[in-house]
């Protein structure tokens, strides 16, 4: 069999073909790339013979949960099949499904890798429900996190099962189970009050996050290694997409082999037809295997995406965070964009109000803060990258499910296993060096129904050149490493070495997330007189002091910030470098900001004031002036710190305008101090600090500036509601209908009934 592309469509032996794929798949299932693809371009281009084989095919892949007829007796074999699989299993699983449920139950380690859209995630939710005590799901990234809690939540019913994204003890007057849903950095609580929980299950799901070079990939492992030894009788089940040895797991992290089981599964339910487009907007088929598929591309007489979005369907261009950030998507793809108008009717209101109401970003053009990502979402336009507020994201994932979004610009974030399928994926940009995250966002690509015809989506890549590199990424295998950093010997900068060292002694403290080493750091004498001078700075008495009285004074507020930098330069053992200090008192400034409970949208909007000028730029236009002129304000992106060699520069370029300076930009880029640099290490370091003096001088001002600092509040009752896992947002709509509040239970007051439902989202499991 050759050039089946030129054939098919061309109408030439199209019957051969259909026998040819038929046979392959009745023997082999649904396991090659290449017969995926025949199957896409018949039913694409030979609708009417394909409605004849359908029902033939549906039952050949095994795809059980679709309704279909036995008219023959292969087919008969497949129904009998399925019919054990119920029997055995109480579900309409997949061959696949069914096998993973087999070996999760069959041994205390089961590592596993299958491709997307395989099913896996429903597998799990039946796994996580049958549980008789408490489960821990380990994940990659924080939106991971509220895709489970979201399935979770609508699948379990039973408020007597906490469903958590973060491990602690609560609610126990009525919870007899406990699910946790964290990252392995949240996971890290469950150590210090291991004696609480009794745990049947670790599920480590997007588990490559191993295989990581860096110091989350040593994390992993030690989380891994860690959860094996205190819980020793629990059940460890790893999932990844499209590795070839998910036996990695067993080895590096030594678990028994005799009660270890791994696997790999290649068999796919969805096809895929891959093109390549030109210059010109032309595209052009071709295949994996060339031969069999051809090695000339083939002409396609349609646009794949104008056709997907005027059929309704949804299109992910996979592009550079540079092009979104500097508006190059508008250009690039604007003959797509222009087929989008605007959503009309009250869903898609909400939706605006909810995010406007988070960012502070408005969708008119005229206004100040107008907001590029929300006015592209009137029109069913999402943008998504990592640099996305936490709580936009999730509600722009919400929007995108329930099938509003017709075009999404996304960077790799999407490569983590969120589940948002398109019927098109095109790689603007495609890393060779990357061919998992590549592979991953192919996977998008095709949405997996229950119909019973057959599901598949389209891949597109930007270039006829690039054709072979996606050949050579989709033909080549995955391999994780089957030895831990924990254990190699190779050598990284001073920070990491010192990480893997802690973990590997033990020497880690769960409490502060920090090494024994940086803790004596932060125990020195000149901490403790720096402790001093930063509270009788920001205390009267025993009360913070206000936002205006640190601001009205700048001397006063230079020598602040540079007390805390000073700290920081302790713990470090240095002091910092001009780029550095810049990029400090910024994340200093946030941090003040937050202590006085400023919103994330009052801070964009302080920090927009700033770089727009906006103040000064109004009192002149009140004045009869033009302030067309006028320069944005020098204005210090976020960098991951320290970093000797960070430079100066503003994340406005010189010469930028003020009335210029993007509204969206000054969001991402707060997101990324509080998100990456504040919550992921400064407060960690100011924090231990303070509660350390605190413990070791019994002064009140250091406890209640580290509650500041860890919760945002030093209000004990509002930091039980944090634990509850509820937002700042959240309690300042519900505190006034909560009557009180501990580890045992919240109790509501009746007005709560009056609260609309989706303003108490975070609290329906605790409404008993």
């Amino acid at each position: 069999m050759k050039d089946v592309i030129k054939n098919i469509q061309n109408n030439v032996d199209i019957d051969g073909i259909f026998s040819f794929v038929l046979n392959n798949l009745y023997r082999n299932g649904p396991v090659s790339v290449t017969d995926m693809e025949i199957l896409t371009y018949l039913s694409l281009y030979r609708p009417e013979e394909f409605k004849t084989h359908t029902n033939t095919i549906l039952n050949y892949m095994a795809i059980f949960y679709k309704e279909t007829e036995r008219n023959t007796l292969k087919e008969v074999v497949f129904g009998q099949y399925k019919r054990y699989i119920i029997d055995t299993y109480h579900k309409s699983y997949t061959p696949i499904q069914a096998d993973i449920v087999k070996g999760i139950n069959s041994n205390k380690c089961f590592s596993f890798s299958a491709p997307t859209s395989t099913g896996k995630s429903h597998v799990f939710m039946n796994l996580i429900q049958d549980c008789k005590n408490d489960i821990v799901v380990i994940v990659p990234s924080r939106a991971l996190i509220n895709e489970y809690y979201l399935r979770l939540s609508s699948a379990i019913l039973n408020k007597e099962v906490n469903i958590l994204t973060f491990i602690d003890k609560i609610n126990t007057n009525f919870a007899t189970k406990n699910i946790f849903i964290v990252t392995p950095e949240r996971c890290r609580e469950l150590f210090r009050q291991k004696e609480l929980f009794n745990i049947d299950l670790f599920l480590f799901d997007e588990a490559q996050l191993s295989n990581e070079d860096s110091k989350r990939g040593l994390y992993f492992d030690s989380i891994v290694r860690r959860c094996y030894k205190a819980f020793p009788d629990s059940k460890f089940v790893f999932a990844h997409p499209f590795v070839k040895n998910p036996e990695s797991q067993i080895e590096k992290n030594h678990f028994n082999r005799e009660s270890s089981y791994s696997i790999q599964y290649t068999q796919k339910n969805v096809g895929q037809m891959f093109l390549c487009k030109d210059a010109n907007w032309n595209f052009y088929h071709f295949g994996i295997d060339t031969a069999v598929m051809g090695a000339r591309k083939q002409l396609a007489d349609f646009d794949p995406i104008s056709k997907t979005i005027k059929n309704g369907g949804s299109v992910l261009f996979y592009v550079s965070k540079a092009k979104i950030y500097k508006g190059g998507i508008l250009t690039n793809f604007s003959r797509y964009i222009d087929l989008c108008p605007e959503i009309k009717g009250s869903k898609i209101d909400s939706y605006i109000e909810r995010l406007s109401h988070y960012t502070g970003g408005e969708t008119s053009p005229n206004k100040s803060h107008y907001s590029l990502l929300l006015a592209l979402l009137k029109r069913g336009i999402v943008i998504h990258h990592g640099s996305l507020p936490l709580q936009t994201r999730l509600i722009i994932e919400e929007f995108t499910k329930e099938g509003l979004c017709k075009m999404c610009f996304a960077t790799s974030t999407l490569e983590q296993g969120i589940n948002m399928p398109f019927d098109v994926v095109f790689l603007d940009r495609m890393e060779k060096s990357k061919p998992l995250s590549v592979k991953n966002l192919i996977g998008r690509a095709g949405r997996s129904s229950i119909d019973s015809k057959f599901d598949y989506g389209y891949v597109i890549v930007n270039s006829p050149s690039r054709m072979g590199n996606f050949r050579s990424i989709m033909l080549q295998d995955e391999i994780l490493d089957r030895v831990s950093s924990l254990e190699k010997s190779d050598k990284h900068d001073e920070d990491f070495n010192e990480f893997k060292e802690a973990i590997l002694n033990d020497t880690y403290s769960d409490e502060y997330n920090l090494s024994e080493k940086d803790l004596e750091k932060l125990t020195s004498i000149n901490i403790e007189k720096i402790i001093n001078e930063i509270l009788d700075s920001l205390f009267y008495g025993n009360n913070l002091i206000s936002l205006s009285d640190i601001n009205e004074d700048n001397s006063f507020k230079v020598l602040l910030y540079d007390r805390f930098e000073t700290l920081y330069s302790i713990y470090l053992g240095r002091d910092l470098e001009r780029g550095e200090s810049n990029v400090l008192n910024t994340a200093i400034k946030i941090i003040l900001w937050k202590i006085h409970e400023k919103t994330f949208k009052n801070i964009c909007w302080y920090r927009y004031a700033y770089a727009s000028k906006s103040h000064e730029r109004e009192i002149l236009k009140k004045n009869g002036m033009l302030t067309d002129d006028i320069e944005a304000a020098f204005f210090t992106e976020y960098s991951d710190i320290p970093n000797k060699n960070h430079p100066v520069y503003s994340l406005f370029p010189i010469g930028t305008k003020a009335k210029d300076v993007s509204y969206d930009l000054i969001m991402y880029d707060t997101y990324d101090y509080i998100d990456k640099l504040i919550g992921f290490k400064l407060s960690d370091i100011y924090y231990a600090a303070l509660l350390k003096f605190y413990k070791k001088n019994g002064d009140e001002r250091s406890n209640k500036l580290a509650k500041y600092i860890k919760y945002g509040t030093d209000n004990d009752r509002h930091i039980w509601m944090l634990r509850y896992g509820l937002s700042f947002e959240d309690i300042e709509i519900l505190d006034e209908h909560i009557e009180r509040i501990g580890s045992d239970q919240i109790t509501f007051k009746s007005s709560i009934i009056n609260v609309p439902d989706i303003q108490k989202e975070s609290v329906q499991r605790f409404l008993n």
